[in-house]
């Protein structure tokens, strides 16, 4: 499934991990559980899913529904094949849009643009990176997805807490914070 949203030049670039089983009927990302989640922690700043999704870019490390993960709960983690291969359409993605913040929604995101790091490392931190599209603002959060106990642990909370507060304050320096809320 491709990205969703304006390729606005500068602006917000959303990465998850894989489309959902629902993704494609729905014709958007995070349309399910995991993206009413992810939208209510937006929503704690002052960003409303309406707003993101018309002005912000949304995609994934894939493009493909993994199928469901071994263990029941949740759904499969893309392989490392599967990553490669999509791969070309995330840097094109990155090239044609020159976001100016990139949120990394989840382990895969995270893997894939800051390379391996602990969650304690990255949720509630920002980082400088040169993307394909070149310079732009990384801010990691946990995955929204229900199968995660991630969020739930303690200390966690605070860090989601800092990493969407870095979010706001990034948008807000870039001039682009008031195109996410009402």
């Amino acid at each position: 499934m491709p990205g969703t949203g304006p390729a606005v030049k500068g602006g917000l670039f959303l990465i998850g991990q894989a489309p959902g089983i629902k993704e494609p009927a729905a014709q958007k990302n995070f349309a399910w559980t995991a993206g009413k989640r992810l939208f209510q922690w937006f929503g704690t700043i002052g960003m409303t899913e309406e707003k993101i999704r018309a002005n912000g870019y949304i995609t994934a490390v894939t493009k493909c529904y993994p199928g469901k993960a071994k263990h029941g709960k949740g759904d499969r983690k893309p392989n490392p094949q599967e990553v490669a291969n999509c791969a070309p359409y995330l840097d094109e993605a990155l090239r044609l849009t020159k976001p100016s913040v990139v949120v990394l929604i989840g382990s895969l995101a995270i893997e894939r643009i800051l390379g391996p790091m602990p969650f304690s490392e990255a949720i509630g931190s920002e980082f400088k990176k040169d993307l394909p599209g070149g310079p732009a603002w990384v801010i990691p959060i946990p995955h929204p997805s229900g199968a995660s106990p991630w969020p739930y642990m303690p200390g966690n909370k605070e860090k989601l807490e800092r990493a969407l507060a870095l979010i706001r304050k990034r948008l807000q320096k870039q001039g682009i914070y008031s195109r996410f809320t009402n």
